[in-house]
């Protein structure tokens, strides 16, 4: 009987992982290379765990790299899978058209939010999307006038008054930057006063040491460690991320390198077909991740449905 085993590799603690089941031996000629989305790193592992045990004489590999890992692995054939926190931009489109002579597939994956997250000892409850723009941007962002410097500038109660506030952010190789940047800072530019962290996780474990911070991340990230703050509506409405109309709401998206319309089934599509299944799904949900409604492109399941 074949021994089968499981590596483990850490590229870098902060800044990605890289998770390998393969078989003891090279008789394995499939391999299935998942890179991207650190925001969906934890559902993407449980589902590569799950695909190998039902598929054992596969190597699976993933890398959380960061979303603009993806478009450039899936061009090269470096990786045959990539999952995004944000929709590939048009430019990344047009270059795997022209590499690949398609258009990449594209699956509508999850829906989940952005969150702004502060010390559990913050009294702070709620903030405006005014304010996110002052606090994380650059002079001007959003039409802002003013930075809050203190969190006294930010409310004139605040119990925390002349402590600093300090402020933290996803790094530029993030979808979920990319996101933040687009639609909490109106395409501006974020403030230079930032202290960027690589990965969500990474985001909740700072700002939970660090009693004047606030910072961004995925709702899958938190945990009881960081308080979630509520986005203050002009109707006086203070919206949390389970609210249909909470504004952070952002669909996540997965890419197939392969064409799914091949006369043989790939590994791709079976991996999908898994992702797609009852338990997939489930995986999914239990991860913090909602199913699209309406997807915007196709969905899991229909493109199961359609490979070979």
């Amino acid at each position: 009987m074949k021994r089968l085993f499981r590596r483990f590799f850490v590229v870098s603690v902060l800044v990605s992982s890289s998770l390998v089941w393969a078989q003891s031996d090279d008789e394995s000629d499939r391999s299935l290379i998942i890179v991207g989305s650190d925001t969906l790193a934890k559902v993407v592992t449980a589902w590569a765990e799950q695909f190998y045990v039902l598929n054992p004489t596969v190597l699976v590999e993933v890398q959380a790299v960061g979303s603009a890992a993806t478009p450039p692995a899936l061009l090269l054939g470096t990786a045959t899978i990539g999952t995004m926190s944000r929709r590939m931009n048009a430019d990344e489109r047009d270059a795997f058209a022209v590499r690949r002579q398609r258009p990449p597939i594209e699956i509508s994956l999850a829906v989940d939010a952005v969150v702004l997250i502060v010390h559990q000892q913050n009294p702070l409850k709620s903030v405006s999307m005014a304010e996110v723009g002052q606090i994380f941007g650059m002079p001007g962002t959003c039409g802002s006038s003013m930075r809050p410097i203190v969190w006294r500038d930010l409310r004139e109660d605040s119990p925390l008054a002349n402590r600093k506030i300090q402020v933290f952010g996803r790094t530029a190789t993030s979808g979920t930057y990319q996101y933040f940047r687009r639609i909490a800072l109106c395409d501006g530019d974020p403030g230079i006063f930032v202290n960027e962290i690589p990965g969500g996780a990474g985001i909740v474990n700072t700002v939970a040491r660090v009693p004047g911070g606030i910072g961004y991340t995925a709702t899958s990230y938190t945990s009881n460690d960081v308080k979630i703050l509520g986005i203050e509506r002009p109707d006086g409405r203070i919206l949390y991320p389970d609210d249909p109309e909470y504004p952070l709401k952002r669909t996540l998206y997965l890419y197939l390198m392969t064409d799914v319309s091949s006369e043989s089934r790939s590994i791709e599509c079976e991996f999908v077909a898994y992702v797609a299944s009852e338990k997939g799904r489930d995986l999914l949900i239990n991860a913090g991740f909602s199913i699209p409604q309406v997807p915007d492109s196709q969905s899991a399941r229909g493109v199961a449905d359609a490979c070979g």
